[in-house]
C-alpha cells in the first residue's frame, strides 16, 4: 500500500495487485467520499487509518441480468477466436464485476472477461458508438452508457438504460441472443450533448429563457454522486458563486455564465445578484413581466447570477493575480515544480487544456492504471499538453497526474480565457 497526497484536500491510496473484491472491501473501510480506481482509492478529506484489506462482503452491490444482442460490427473478428455456439453458451455463465467507473456516463469497467477472449483496443476510435453497446478492450468488458466516441471492440448491444446506473461491486450476468436490436437515431455531434446541468432546469416556472447560450444551472458540490460515476459538480469559481448567492436571500437558482450573460423574462418579482470575474456585484429588484439582459463578460470567462426573493449581504473581496496558480506536486510526484502554459480554446466545465511553452521532461509510464480525480487535478497527456480538470470532470482517468491545484486557487482555472498565459507553480 502506498499513500500520497492529491492536493490539499485528498489523498491517493494505491493498493497494488488486488482483486475487485479486495478493492471494494478496502473502499468500505474509508469514512467519507471515495473514488474507486482500477487498484486505488482516491479519498476526499484528511488521511485516516485504513486497516488490513480483505473481502468483507459485497460493496452494496446489485445483481443485474442484461439481455445482449450479439450482432456488433466486430463480432466476426472476435469469432475467429471461438465458435459461436460455445461462446453463447459460456458467456451466459459469466459473472462480470464492475471494478470501477470512469469515461462518460458512468462507464463501468467489468472484471471477469476470459483472457482467451481478449482483443486489443482498436487502433483508431470510432466517432459514434450507440448507448448500450457491449464492447471489450483487452480482457476488460463494458457497456457504453451514452452515445459517444469509442475505441473498443463492439460485440453487441443491450436495450437497458445504463447511464449512471452502475456502481462498483455490481454483478452483471449476460443473457445472450442474436436478435438485431432496434435502430436508434444517430447522435448529433455538431450540436453535442448537454453537460451536467447545462440547459437542465433553466425553464423554471418563474423565468422565461430568451437567450442563454453558455449558461449552466449549478448546484453545490455533491460527492455522493461519484458512487455512480457522476462528477460532483459545483461552480467552477466557487468564490464568485458564493458572493452572488450571499447577495440575495432565499436563493433558489444559481446560473454560471461563460463569455456572455443570459437574457431572461421574469414571471414573478425577484431579486438578482450578478457577480463578474473581478467580484463586482450588482444587485437589483425585478418585477413580474420584466425582461433583463446581462451582456458580455470581461476580466475573465465566468460570471454568476443568483436569483432570490430579497436582498442579502454584498461583500467586497480583492482578488490576486489569477495567472499564477499554486498547486501541490502529485499524486504522481515526478518533480514538476513550475510550468508556464498557454490556455487553448479547448476548455469547458470538464477541463481546461493547456499548452506548455517548454516541453515537460518527464517519462510517462506506459502501464498507468486509472485513478480518481477532482476539480484541480492536472493531467499530463502523451502529446505533451496538460489538462486541468473542472467540476464536471470524469471521476477517474488513466493519465499521469503530476500536480493538483490547491482548493483556494481553483477559481483561477474557471476564469482562464483562450490565449492567456498562466503559470502552474508547486508549493509545499
Amino acid at each position: 500500500m502506498h499513500v500520497s497526497p492529491a492536493g490539499d484536500n485528498a489523498f491517493l491510496v494505491e493498493l497494488g495487485e488486488v482483486s475487485a473484491a479486495e478493492l471494494h472491501a478496502a473502499a468500505q473501510q474509508v469514512a467519507g467520499p471515495v473514488i474507486v480506481g482500477h487498484s486505488s482509492l482516491y479519498v476526499i478529506g484528511p488521511i485516516g487509518p485504513i486497516g488490513p484489506i480483505g473481502p468483507i462482503g459485497p460493496m452494496g452491490s446489485t445483481a443485474r441480468v442484461l439481455a445482449v444482442s450479439f450482432t456488433g460490427p466486430d463480432l466476426p473478428e472476435f469469432l475467429t477466436r471461438v465458435a459461436l455456439a460455445p461462446f453463447l453458451a459460456r458467456v451466459a455463465s459469466l459473472r462480470l464485476t464492475v471494478r470501477y467507473l470512469g469515461f462518460r456516463g458512468g462507464f463501468g469497467y467489468l472484471d471477469g472477461w476470459p483472457e482467451e477472449w481478449a482483443m486489443p483496443r482498436r487502433a483508431t476510435s470510432r466517432p459514434f458508438v450507440p448507448r448500450g453497446t457491449f464492447a471489450i478492450a483487452g480482457n476488460v468488458a463494458g457497456f457504453y452508457p451514452i452515445d459517444s466516441p469509442g475505441g473498443w471492440n463492439l460485440l453487441g448491444r443491450t436495450e437497458e438504460n445504463l447511464e449512471y446506473a452502475l456502481t462498483p461491486g455490481d454483478i452483471i450476468q449476460i443473457e445472450p441472443n442474436l436478435t438485431v436490436p432496434s435502430p436508434r437515431a444517430p447522435f448529433d455531434f455538431a450540436q453535442g450533448r448537454l453537460g451536467e446541468g447545462q440547459g437542465e432546469g433553466l425553464s423554471l416556472s418563474s423565468i422565461e429563457i430568451i437567450s442563454a447560450p453558455l449558461t449552466t444551472r449549478v448546484h453545490e458540490k455533491d460527492w455522493s454522486l461519484v458512487k455512480h460515476g457522476r462528477p460532483p459538480g459545483g461552480p467552477f469559481d466557487d468564490i464568485a458563486a458564493a458572493l452572488a448567492t450571499r447577495a440575495v436571500q432565499h436563493c433558489d437558482t444559481l446560473l454560471e455564465c461563460a463569455m456572455t450573460g443570459p437574457r431572461l423574462r421574469f414571471r414573478r418579482d425577484a431579486v438578482v445578484a450578478w457577480c463578474t470575474p473581478d467580484l463586482d456585484i450588482r444587485v437589483q429588484r425585478v418585477h413580474d413581466g420584466e425582461e433583463i439582459a446581462f451582456g458580455r463578460i470581461t476580466g475573465g470567462l465566468r460570471a454568476y447570477l443568483a436569483i432570490g426573493r430579497d436582498e442579502g449581504i454584498v461583500a467586497k473581496i480583492e482578488r490576486g493575480d489569477r495567472h499564477v496558480i499554486r498547486a501541490m506536486r502529485g499524486p504522481h510526484d515526478v518533480g514538476v515544480e513550475e510550468v508556464e502554459c498557454e490556455v487553448t480554446p479547448q476548455l469547458d466545465r470538464v477541463g481546461v487544456r493547456l499548452r506548455p511553452l517548454r516541453a515537460i521532461d518527464v517519462q510517462i509510464p506506459a502501464d498507468l492504471r486509472s485513478i480518481g480525480m477532482q476539480c484541480g487535478t492536472v493531467q499530463l497527456h502523451p502529446d505533451g499538453s496538460l489538462v486541468a480538470m473542472g467540476p464536471d470532470h470524469p471521476v477517474t482517468g488513466g493519465y499521469l497526474q503530476p500536480m493538483t491545484v490547491i482548493t483556494s486557487e481553483r477559481w483561477k482555472l474557471g476564469q482562464l480565457v483562450p490565449g492567456e498565459r498562466v503559470t502552474l507553480r508547486a508549493t509545499e
